[in-house]
């Protein structure tokens, strides 16, 4: 059955009408993206937590709309990056809140092959975060971690972020359950290697905590001048970066005098 040409022409321009829609949602979720990316950056730079904790409710919001992977995944970095000092202010309810939140969005990120080795990267994190709310829970929670990342190096080598989850996990973990500073050490290294490779805008912010964990992990092994070149460094990238200018470079560098 032929279609008549009056019909024709109206379902041309509404097709046309559905991709330039479609077009200008992809650009306006992109810009705000990019938006959300500097907000958390800023926020991370200038240790400013209430703004990071506000971008992430606008991040929810805007994820309920435009429900698309790479706003998934910015959403969980956000959240990633909120809960450790959600802990290390003892607001443990706050974390708690977020972190749930967090594995259930994760279980959606899995869905998404391209997202497959940050997906198991960030579970073994959360399973960090649940262990540092709970500590009885290492001996059950600690190895499962402990396979998240691995599954994530099997999945992608080249990836930063993995590098990155991997050295913090064997910083932060008791020598006598697998932890090692040396080991933590030369994971940072690789991740910061990678990082500069390539670095996209939703990670400057992993990179610069990459280089902090790199410099810590010198001071743990000894080696305090390379702690200082690598905040250096962090601050060459990042000049605003708060915390190390303030504190952490000072600190060093007293270290060595």
């Amino acid at each position: 059955m032929t279609i008549p040409r009056l019909k024709q022409t109206q379902l041309s321009i509404a097709l046309f009408l559905t991709l330039l829609a479609a077009g200008s949602s992809g650009a306006i979720s992109q810009n705000k993206r990019a938006e959300f990316q500097d907000r958390i950056y800023n926020s991370f730079i200038s240790r400013d937590m209430r703004s990071w904790e506000r971008t992430i409710a606008e991040m929810e919001q805007y994820y309920s709309a435009f429900p698309l992977p790479e706003m998934l995944y910015d959403l969980l970095l956000a959240r990633y990056g909120f809960i450790p000092w959600s802990l290390d202010e003892d607001k443990k309810d706050l974390a708690r809140q977020h972190l749930d939140k967090a594995e259930e969005e994760l279980e959606k990120l899995f869905v998404y092959n391209r997202y497959r080795a940050h997906a198991f990267a960030l579970r073994g994190a959360f399973l960090g975060f649940r262990i540092s709310l709970r500590p009885l829970s290492a001996v059950r929670l600690g190895p499962r971690s402990y396979r998240a990342i691995d599954d994530a190096m099997e999945a992608d080598l080249a990836n930063p972020t993995v590098w990155m989850e991997k050295a913090n996990t064997r910083f932060y973990t008791p020598s006598t359950f697998g932890g090692s500073k040396e080991e933590a050490r030369d994971s940072y290294k690789k991740a910061v290697e990678l990082f500069e490779k390539d670095l996209q805008p939703n990670q400057r912010w992993l990179y610069l905590n990459s280089l902090v964990g790199l410099a810590k992990s010198y001071q743990y092994t000894n080696q305090e001048r390379l702690a200082v070149a690598t905040l250096e460094k962090a601050l060459q990238f990042e000049p605003g970066f708060k915390w190390v200018r303030e504190e952490l470079l000072p600190e060093a560098k007293s270290r060595i005098r």
